[in-house]
């Protein structure tokens, strides 16, 4: 089997070697083109298609304004065959890639070879450096930042026993148990299509479960001590219980539960920057945050209102907060999830740094147009929760599911040039981005159900590291994805063949 190495000749890469063996590959200045050229007016968007046919190499103009040539001359109208020596122009005096074609290495190999060469383990794009060992270092866990979450975790626990133990102390037995029934009961459904939205690059359990508890222990306690307070002082400066109460929920509820939410969802983009890789990442975590802060919010609601009116204004309650509000709190949140993934996402100083701020207050000022207009707008409530927030929810949850189906095609970009080399087969490469077919394929082997669930794994996040590498080299940047491409790929080229 023969591979086809193109050398890069002449300019500030010289010397870069890509190699697109098998299928084809796309030359131009198209974002989409698996060998691009920024910086160079010459070369047309789609400039030139190079593809395998029967063990040789062949390349064609894709009607480029200047041409291709080969040796100096034009590509002939149905294509060229490229033999080692040739010398391929992207229009005259453009840049230039030198042909080489040798035999071909086994897939399995290509991250030692490529390492061995002294030269990026996978470089297909002109314009993008991805992975240099003496400048992009492996990238060790960072054991620091997880005991730290481990700790927050059992101090979110002992706050949530606390609360527990409020809401007894209050309620009694019966309404707190009833609570705790209505309340927990829909819960496992809430948190299942928050993980459908996750499916592609599903996050860590353990770190899922800590933001969790997070939500249901710490953020629930501080909240109810930080507006209890609140409450009070404004109750004594009003003189008007009802006035207090409106003032708290739209005041200081929004400020503090947010805050108090949002710091998980911050903390695991500080801290777990390898799996927290942009905004549907950010949407996940503050999404289980927020429905642990709610579930255990909505036991007071219920106790509360079983002890007071009885069924019937548990049943009123539980209409209002578990079926047309369930994931208000998810979505209020989820602002400071985007804020923190577009943060993650950007390689501009202001956007890492005022995007997370931006996010928390469009979730404290959503969490304010809710608590207000629930608190005015009494039986009006519920046609404007038709008018302004029904429409509200669905655009949300629509951007959402549209960005697991982005997710989707860009796994499918990234790892087309894995398939080109060798390291994945087309069939692996699409299981892998496609949802359907990852179940079907689970489902087919039982005996090696955990040996695909780590294939899976190494290749989504093989995928998604390239995307941060591709960002950060177009934006003249660093990523510490960059150092975990030979992770990966030694780990894929290591289960391909298991699998």
């Amino acid at each position: 089997m023969k591979r086809l190495v193109l050398t890069e000749d002449g300019g500030p890469r010289s010397g870069r070697e890509h190699s697109p063996a098998g299928g084809e590959l796309t030359i131009g200045r198209e974002a989409s083109s698996l060998l691009r050229v920024e910086g160079d007016v010459g070369v047309s968007r789609r400039h030139a298609l190079v593809r395998s046919e029967a063990n040789a190499f062949w390349i064609t103009d894709q009607g480029s304004a200047n041409g291709t040539l080969i040796n100096g001359r034009r590509v002939e109208e149905g294509g060229s065959r490229l033999q080692s020596g040739d010398l391929i122009e992207l229009g005259s005096g453009g840049p230039r890639l030198r042909v080489r074609i040798v035999e071909r290495a086994p897939a399995a190999d290509a991250p030692e070879a490529a390492a061995s060469a002294g030269r990026p383990a996978r470089s297909l794009l002109v314009d993008r450096t991805l992975y240099d060992p003496s400048r992009h270092p492996v990238q060790p866990r960072n054991t620091p930042g997880v005991v730290v979450l481990m700790l927050m975790t059992g101090a979110a626990v002992a706050m949530g026993m606390l609360v527990a133990l409020m809401a007894a102390f209050e309620l009694g037995p019966g309404p707190s148990l009833v609570g705790v029934v209505v309340a927990f009961a829909p819960a496992p459904v809430y948190l299942a299509l928050w993980l459908w939205l996750d499916r592609y690059d599903p996050e860590p359990g353990w770190a899922l479960a800590g933001v969790l508890v997070w939500g249901a222990g710490a953020a629930t306690f501080v909240s109810l001590v930080v507006n209890t307070v609140f409450g009070a002082v404004a109750h004594s400066l009003t003189g008007d219980k009802g006035l207090a109460q409106f003032l708290s929920a739209s005041i200081s509820a929004p400020l503090v539960e947010e805050a108090a939410k949002g710091l998980a969802v911050v903390l695991i983009f500080l801290v777990l920057r390898r799996e927290f890789d942009g905004v549907l990442d950010g949407v996940v975590y503050a999404g289980v945050v927020a429905l642990g802060f709610a579930t255990v919010e909505n036991v007071l609601y219920y106790g509360r209102s079983l002890a007071k009116g009885g069924v019937g204004t548990l049943l009123v309650v539980f209409v209002l907060r578990g079926i047309l509000g369930p994931f208000s709190h998810a979505v209020f949140t989820s602002m400071t999830g985007i804020g923190c993934g577009l943060a993650r996402q950007s390689h501009r100083a202001a956007v890492r740094a005022l995007a997370p701020v931006g996010g928390y207050l469009g979730a404290v000022f959503l969490h304010f147009l809710w608590n207000t207009l629930a608190g005015v707008a009494g039986a009006w409530f519920l046609a404007l929760y038709v008018v302004l927030w029904m429409p509200l929810f669905l655009a949300f949850f629509s951007v959402a599911v549209w960005m697991g189906f982005r997710e989707s095609a860009l796994i499918r970009r990234m790892l087309a040039p894995e398939v080109a080399l060798g390291l994945l087969s087309q069939q692996h490469a699409d299981i892998v981005a496609s949802w359907p077919r990852r179940v079907r394929w689970l489902l087919s082997d039982m005996g090696r159900l955990k040996v695909r669930r780590r294939f899976l794994y190494a290749a989504t996040r093989l995928a998604m590291s390239y995307w941060h590498a591709e960002r950060a080299a177009n934006a003249g940047g660093e990523t510490i994805s960059a150092g975990l491409i030979p992770v990966f790929r030694t780990e894929v080229a290591r289960l391909e063949a298991e699998v």
